[in-house]
């Protein structure tokens, strides 16, 4: 009987943490299934062909749904990409199981700015749903590479971006803490004369058209290239 007792507390020492039930830094007031349908589309798309393990997932908001030929812009690099509508970090963490953690992705990618974009939240806050989110992906997959698109300088949003800037600083602040967690800052390419390059956005001043999304390939694809 004690030496089964030492071999359960042996075995209970040696689990890993349980992040899944780290809860939000916030309380949200709003469904965190509101954009359902767009999942059950991708997991439709996934029973007709399922994408091979060890890809690369991009996980977050519209600046990734809206990018239709990030295959072809990223090639030849395995390309999974689930944003999904104009989602925060508690929704993108809602799905982690169903839109990242499926595909056993060896790189995931991550940009999401309607925390405060939409929801008004804080620098220190979002920071702090992030980390909740690096957590929770950490706990299932610890070795994947994780890369943090820093939040993008926009028309419409020009009045938030003194708290945009601040949640890229806190956020890359807390990168620096893991080795296979990295910042990428596409601020530079987006800029004109110190303020959004008008041009490289759709009408609505928020999301890209094919010159924003060229410039966002510039940066990104020669990193996840070494990967």
């Amino acid at each position: 009987m004690r030496l089964l007792v030492l071999f359960f507390l042996f075995c209970t020492a040696c689990q890993k943490p349980n992040y899944t039930q780290i809860a939000l830094p916030f309380e949200v007031d709003y469904k965190l299934d509101r954009f359902e349908k767009t999942i059950l589309d991708y997991e439709k798309q996934d029973s007709l062909k399922m994408p091979t393990q060890g890809g690369i997932v991009l996980a977050g908001s519209s600046s990734f749904l809206f990018w239709k030929t990030v295959r072809h812009d990223l090639a030849p690099l395995p390309i999974i990409n689930r944003g999904f509508g104009g989602s925060t970090f508690p929704e993108v963490i809602h799905y982690l199981n169903r839109s990242v953690i499926k595909y056993q992705p060896k790189t995931v990618v991550v940009y999401c700015e309607n925390d405060i974009g939409t929801q008004s939240k804080t620098p220190e806050q979002v920071r702090d749903v992030y980390v909740v989110f690096t957590k929770r992906l950490r706990a299932a997959l610890p070795k994947v590479s994780l890369y943090f698109v820093s939040l993008k300088p926009s028309p419409a949003r020009w009045k938030q971006w003194e708290k945009s800037l601040r949640a890229n600083a806190l956020i890359k602040n807390f990168i620096k803490t893991d080795k296979r967690h990295h910042y990428v800052d596409i601020t530079a390419i987006m800029l004109k004369n110190g303020k959004p390059d008008g041009s490289i956005f759709l009408a609505d001043s928020l999301h890209m058209n094919a010159e924003g999304y060229q410039r966002w390939t510039s940066v990104l694809k020669p990193i996840l290239d070494k990967e």
